[in-house]
């Protein structure tokens, strides 16, 4: 994955869906999962942890593991979500809360028990049998997630059982949990590097972004929401684009943490994690560039890429008033970071529906509108399945810099994707040469380049 123009690689880049409406999945309250549980053949213990679950008994779970060889088969997830549907769907009436809450605890429990792709599975029909919960995606595939318990030994393999359906929510629950299992225990080198060493070189090499990505998640949690020693544990790790990669799930878990302390999204929410201490001071209305301002220059760009995510609560949505905040962010640079996450946010808050995005990133000043769309688009084709997607919306832009940025962003991702050049190249193919060439640009390819040949 070659580092790309403007500084800005695809690893730095989280994708998640990070705009969506938190308040509604806020207050995890205690349904009665164990009808659901005993309907499939699972234990109740099973039941993912809730809000109070605050760190005690922890020694004892990083010895646990959940089974790492599923006793239940995904092909059952349309029957599997069918009764979980009926079961929860009458609580609606007492809200969106109840009901979302009654949904995480039915699918954490499929997951803990060993059979996360099942739960995968069964979140799919779930959110296409009821769209209202397309913008929960992301918490409930977090909180499947985070009901998996791991140890050194058995992480990678459960990871495997994720993919990067909901903006990967099931990866980055499972290393949350991973790490916060072990809080107060010294880190060794090697626990923290477990889980997606085991990645490397292998089919699953897609996915090893997405893991280290949410070791950042997860260190934020063994760290309690200290941000510097959660990027000095990142600096632990091997290469340069593993390092980044980790800053931008941490500052994604700052940003979490500022959203329940501040904002009042998701107290314990789907994520099912502690809040942040009172005393813990992640928020200053006053500047709305904090805390990238006062991040060293290293950390810098991860932290403005998702600094939108505490830009946009703080002027209400306003996002004409959050391009001038982008506007203000100092180098072009950081100004471009900030408009990348802008565009993010704009996907997520449209649902990823095109006129939404439109909408919202011609807010944007002459120079960072370019850059928002390509936001969107990065978020729109965040796995290789989802490419059409992205490639539709470059599609709607008329010719000119910010369709050309759009398909470089285009590009990016497709060098996220593939590392061969040929592949790349494939993946970029479209009848309209300005947008070929675009493509080929942010993929890291030029038409003439032999295959296999090196770039």
């Amino acid at each position: 994955m070659a580092m790309v123009r403007h500084g800005l690689n695809r690893p730095t880049f989280p994708l998640i869906l990070s705009a969506m409406n938190y308040r509604s999945v806020r207050r995890m309250c205690v349904l009665p999962i164990a009808i659901f549980t005993s309907t499939l053949g699972i234990s109740a213990t099973a039941t993912a942890q809730h809000s109070e679950h605050a760190m005690h008994g922890i020694a004892v779970d990083t010895l646990a593991t959940a089974p790492i060889i599923p006793t239940r088969f995904a092909r059952d997830s349309a029957l599997v979500a069918d009764s979980l549907l009926k079961l929860c769907h009458p609580q609606i009436k007492r809200s969106i809360d109840v009901y979302s809450t009654c949904i995480g605890d039915g699918i954490a429990s499929l997951s803990s028990a060993g059979n996360i792709a099942l739960a995968m599975g069964t979140l799919d029909f779930v959110i296409h049998a009821d769209p209202s919960l397309v913008l929960l995606g992301h918490p409930l595939a977090h909180a499947l997630g985070y009901a998996v318990r791991s140890t050194p030994a058995t992480a990678t393999k459960l990871l495997t059982e994720c993919d990067d359906r909901y903006q990967s929510g099931c990866y980055h629950g499972i290393l949350q949990r991973y790490f916060d299992a072990r809080t107060g225990m010294p880190l060794a080198q090697s626990f923290l590097v477990a889980p997606c060493d085991g990645l490397r070189g292998t089919a699953e090499q897609f996915r090893l972004f997405d893991c280290l990505h949410g070791t950042g998640h997860g260190l934020m949690m063994y760290h309690r929401y200290d941000v510097t020693a959660s990027l000095v544990d990142c600096d632990r790790l091997a290469s340069d684009w593993d390092q980044h990669s980790c800053y931008s799930g941490v500052f994604m878990e700052y940003n979490m943490g500022v959203r329940m302390q501040s904002f009042g999204d998701g107290e314990f929410g789907m994520h099912r994690h502690s809040m942040p201490s009172a005393s813990t001071v992640l928020f200053k209305p006053d500047d709305l560039h904090y805390p990238c301002d006062a991040t060293p220059d290293r950390y810098r760009i991860e932290c403005y890429l998702l600094q939108a995510d505490l830009i946009l609560p703080a002027v209400q949505q306003d996002y004409a008033k959050a391009a001038h905040v982008c506007d203000g962010a100092g180098t072009p640079q950081l100004v471009r970071a900030c408009y990348l996450g802008l565009g993010r946010n704009a996907s997520g808050a449209s649902a990823f529906q095109y006129a939404g995005i439109l909408k919202r990133c011609e807010k944007s000043s002459a120079m960072g509108l370019p850059y928002c769309y390509a936001g969107a688009v990065r978020h729109l084709a965040y796995a290789p399945s989802e490419l059409p997607r992205g490639i539709g919306f470059c599609n709607t832009l008329p010719q000119g810099n910010p369709r050309a940025q759009c398909w470089d962003a285009i590009g990016l991702q497709i060098a996220g994707f593939f590392a061969e050049p040929e592949a790349r190249r494939n993946a970029c193919q479209t009848q309209d040469y300005s947008d070929r060439a675009a493509c080929f640009l942010g993929a890291g390819v030029s038409p003439a380049t032999p295959a296999g040949a090196n770039h």
